[in-house]
């Protein structure tokens, strides 16, 4: 998951015709209860080589990103 101005930042700065703008461009965006309010996400539906890929990226092209995305492969990881 990622909050929407990273999103924003990271998708910003791919190359549209890479394959990781692609996945980005699939993210749906969903809302998650936070305290009195309702924060809003892109969730990536992606396999583990691909959020891979996109943590790759990001340490390249906007580290702003990495560490969402790393907390988001950690999860994934332990569910698996």
């Amino acid at each position: 998951m990622l909050s929407l101005p990273i999103y924003d930042g990271f998708i910003d700065r791919c190359d549209e015709a890479s394959r990781e703008f692609a996945i980005l461009k699939n993210g749906v965006i969903v809302r998650r209860p936070k305290e009195d309010h309702f924060e809003r996400l892109l969730a990536i539906r992606c396999d583990i080589v691909d959020a891979d890929r996109l943590l790759f990226l990001a340490t390249t092209i906007y580290p702003d990103a990495v560490q969402e995305i790393s907390k988001t492969i950690a999860a994934a990881r332990k569910l698996n």
